[in-house]
């Protein structure tokens, strides 16, 4: 193990700028409760953008009282292939982690028995009591694209810590500049299709993600909106979202539906489209 780096504050600012200036795309934005650990330090969530063509990936780490102080520090795990069975299975299939308190940092890989000191070429680091800055290239991350993560403040004299989330990882996804929606779990009504001369109703309600070693589980979107057509004309949805359609009595039985369904979530949008006979 080398001795741990120095916070580079400049260098840093200015990668931030770069990065979110050329990514001009959606930005990871993960939430965790504030106040949940009681006297712990408190993250409030995980801010990650990337700028796709470089690589380069910035994690922002918000919260109050975090790495103040040796005794008060801030690691950020990162499963760069997105498999909980690999790495270190034990802390859920971590591959590297930073670990950032008030004045230094460290950057470890899994090297298959032990964490070891990895090269830091790509890596910026920012820190202050309510914010951490992380700027690494994925090419210092198994050039993965594809990655879960999560990140834990600790306070040590008290034995207490606040994770984000509070079970398993997140996921980012570089291609989707957020969480990687693979399915949607959808719900219709009527349940059996669409119907001649009734509404028909689309409604996602919950999404497939990457598995990241928490409890499964399929979120809800925070959001979405529908787009149709009815035998290639455009037909107007209403409700939540515009997904609700009136299907017309006459003339519609045995025409074809199609509808473009997007969900977002945590920052992220991805568009699934399906197709329905009227009966």
């Amino acid at each position: 193990m080398t001795a741990p780096k120095k916070l580079l504050v400049a260098l840093l600012l200015v990668a931030v700028g770069l990065v979110f200036a050329a990514t001009g795309g959606a930005t990871g934005k993960y939430t965790d409760p504030s106040g949940d650990n009681g006297s712990a330090p408190d993250l409030t969530g995980v801010t990650v953008s990337s700028d796709k063509a470089s690589g380069q990936i910035i994690f922002r780490i918000d919260g109050k009282n975090i790495s103040s102080s040796e005794n008060y520090p801030t690691f950020l795990d990162i499963d760069s292939d997105a498999n909980p069975l690999t790495g270190d299975v034990m802390g859920g299939g971590e591959d590297y982690f930073f670990v950032v308190d008030n004045s230094s940092y460290w950057f470890a890989h899994w090297n298959g028995s032990d964490w070891v000191d990895t090269s830091s070429s790509t890596v910026r680091v920012f820190g202050t009591s309510t914010g951490i800055m992380i700027s690494v290239n994925k090419s210092d991350l198994g050039n993965s694209s594809n990655l879960n993560f999560s990140a834990t403040a600790f306070d040590w004299p008290n034995k207490k810590y606040d994770s984000a989330p509070d079970d398993g990882m997140y996921n980012y996804s570089l291609d989707d500049g957020g969480p990687s929606i693979l399915a949607v779990v959808l719900q219709t009504s009527p349940a059996s299709g669409p119907k001649a001369g009734k509404p028909f109703v689309v409604t996602p309600t919950g999404l497939t993600l990457p598995p990241t070693g928490g409890a499964a589980s399929t979120p809800a979107p925070e959001s979405y909106t529908c787009t149709a057509t009815l035998n290639g004309r455009t037909l107007a949805g209403s409700g939540t979202g515009a997904c609700t359609f009136k299907i017309a009595k006459k003339k519609t039985r045995g025409k074809t539906l199609k509808v473009s369904l997007t969900v977002t979530y945590e920052g992220t949008s991805k568009t699934f489209p399906y197709v329905f006979k009227v009966k």
